[in-house]
């Protein structure tokens, strides 16, 4: 039988958690730029502000989360 442990826990937890965010991001390239092949210049290099600010940042707290998590899994330390 396998027992799930608290770290396996943990992976999958962070793993949904960062699909939700990535998800939830506005996207900087346009569906129509991509089927006509023009590239839109005029919205690339916008800060993002507000909300988006905060889920990007939530984006690369549980990415490193989950690289250390995995890293520690690998190892076989927790």
């Amino acid at each position: 039988m396998f027992v799930l442990g608290l770290l396996d826990i943990l992976l999958v937890i962070v793993s949904i958690v960062i699909i939700a965010l990535v998800a939830i991001q506005n996207s900087k390239d346009d569906l129509g730029s991509a089927l006509t092949g023009t590239n839109s210049e005029l919205f690339k290099n916008q800060k993002e502000r507000g909300v988006e600010v905060y889920i990007i940042r939530a984006t690369y707290i549980f990415s490193v989360a989950l690289i250390v998590l995995a890293s520690l899994r690998l190892l076989g330390i927790a």
